[in-house]
């Protein structure tokens, strides 16, 4: 789990996506650590995979959001 500057990197890149996904933390790392480790196996549908992880019903996300999260991800979090 990334700490200290680290953390709040990332927690920067992927509120400039939406705010609301980092309402909580701890989800949002995990949310992050799961999609990163799909993001290095490969395969399709990674930006609708991101949008499904970080969303909700109550808040859903586009594809081009989760492109835009895979985006922060890979800066942050799970560089390539």
């Amino acid at each position: 789990m990334p700490t200290g500057a680290d953390r709040a990197w990332y927690l920067r890149a992927i509120a400039a996506v939406d705010p609301r996904i980092v309402e909580d933390e701890d989800k949002a790392i995990d949310a992050g650590r799961n999609q990163c480790s799909a993001l290095s196996a490969g395969g399709a549908k990674m930006d609708w995979s991101a949008a499904q992880r970080f969303g909700n019903d109550a808040r859903p996300l586009t594809n081009a959001r989760g492109k835009q999260l895979n985006a922060a991800l890979r800066g942050s979090l799970c560089p390539e």
